[in-house]
């Protein structure tokens, strides 16, 4: 489950009792999360059931004691490891780039590269992102093209579009926002109803710490971009170890744990899209992004060690 900050970890012990009832045995790399989706559980029932345990710091050989009036299905087929991509999904552009150029490094042809960028002509600008795959299908299919009317063009993009009006409702209210701050949620799976019941349980009154959630494909979409109420009532966030520094930073967690993988494509791809639509709603003075180990007033990993920050920095700086 996600957690704001890290602590030592803490010693699982059972008593004569516990040891009768079914357990599982923790193997490196698993979260509670995970345990608890396996045996069919949810979080809170694995948690009752084990009072002395912090789901953020189990470690290889921990015994989890698993409620009894629950059965335990059959466990799930593993999930494949994510495969690194060949070739990013997106290119910054560079003085002296041009479409010729970016299509004989990439192999991705001229009219590709202006189809999926919507662009009229050759011209680039120097900073933009130009798209290097296709656009994320839209939940419907497109329609078949006619030769009057022309379709209307595409949306210029694809992760914010589908949350755009709720990203916009916060207009007239927004905050003075300084940061943007970006998290990785430390499990397997997870969404913006899970976090935001999970941190209530925490005693967090307003919920979900972050203002927004980017999926990976487990419990929402890959690169789903999911708005929270903090954002929508436009409230400080609960994702710092710092009351000044959350009235001031946007939260935004990727599920995942990317101390053991890299985050999705998708995922990265929506980061980039989302930090840069917000930057639009708030130009002066410009939101400056952060990893959370480089703003978190308390050390801290987050967003993982295979997070890769040089290359967004190098994107979204």
């Amino acid at each position: 489950m996600p957690w704001p900050t890290r602590s030592c970890l803490l010693t699982l012990a059972l008593t004569a009792a516990s040891l009768a009832a079914p357990t599982h045995t923790v193997q490196k790399g698993e979260t509670f999360y995970q345990i608890a989706k396996e045996h069919g559980l949810t979080p809170d029932a694995l948690g009752k059931a084990n009072p002395l345990v912090n789901p953020q710091r189990l470690h290889p050989g921990d015994l989890l004691r698993l409620p009894t009036s629950v059965p335990s299905p059959s466990p799930a087929p593993a999930k494949s490891a994510p495969t690194t991509p060949t070739q990013p999904a997106w290119v910054k552009i560079q003085k002296g780039d041009t479409l010729s150029k970016i299509s004989r490094q990439t192999g991705v042809s001229i009219e590709d590269l202006r189809r999926w960028n919507q662009l009229s002509d050759n011209s680039l600008s120097i900073g933009k992102i130009l798209r290097l795959s296709p656009p994320a299908p839209t939940s419907k299919p497109a329609p078949a093209p006619k030769p009057t009317p022309a379709p209307p063009a595409p949306p210029k993009t694809s992760f914010v579009s589908p949350v755009r009006r709720q990203i916009d409702s916060a207009r007239d209210d927004l905050r003075d926002w300084e940061y943007i701050v970006v998290h990785h949620s430390g499990t397997g799976g997870g969404n913006a109803r899970i976090f935001d019941a999970y941190h209530k349980e925490r005693g967090m009154e307003n919920g979900m710490a972050y203002h927004f959630v980017i999926g990976n494909g487990s419990d929402s979409g890959d690169g789903q971009i999911e708005v929270g109420q903090r954002w929508i009532k436009q409230i400080q966030g609960g994702h710092l170890a710092s009351e000044s520094l959350n009235e001031i930073a946007i939260g935004i967690c990727l599920v995942g744990d990317f101390s053991h993988h890299q985050p999705d494509p998708r995922q990265t791809a929506a980061l980039i899209e989302l930090v840069q639509y917000l930057r639009q709603m708030q130009s002066s003075p410009r939101l400056k992004f952060r990893l959370h180990r480089e703003i978190n007033t308390k050390p801290t990993e987050c967003p993982g060690k295979l997070f890769p920050s040089a290359k967004i920095h190098e994107i979204l700086d």
